[in-house]
């Protein structure tokens, strides 16, 4: 299973570790839904920058939450399968789950995946 990557904030990476991605979620200040979940392949390539990068962005806009984190997460290669397509091949680098293109088989199988927080 390879393992992806997610930067983003402490307080944001507790909650997407105990209750899965929510494709609900509404940043403060924005009031658009998330309607999907990215990430990126742990090995890269990182043409839209490192988690790490990103989780320190995110950190920057939301001091309040705990500062940078990386969620990494082992996801089953069928799971991963169902996100690919022209706009995101695997050799981009980037997987990304949208509704009815692997997000909801990644929530049906959240509880068992192996996942862990890092300091971003």
């Amino acid at each position: 299973m390879p393992i992806l990557l997610h930067g983003t904030t402490m307080l944001r990476a507790k909650r997407i570790e105990a209750n899965g991605p929510d494709a609900n979620f509404v940043e403060p200040g924005d009031g658009t839904r998330a309607e999907e979940f990215s990430t990126c392949l742990d090995a890269g390539p990182f043409h839209l920058g490192t988690p790490e990068q990103y989780a320190r962005r995110k950190a920057a806009l939301f001091p309040n939450e705990g500062g940078p984190a990386i969620l990494a997460v082992d996801v089953p290669d069928g799971v991963i399968a169902l996100t690919v397509d022209e706009y995101f091949p695997l050799s981009q680098g980037v997987v990304q789950f949208d509704a009815g293109a692997g997000l909801e088989e990644l929530r049906a199988v959240w509880s068992t995946l192996p996942k862990e927080i890092r300091q971003g």
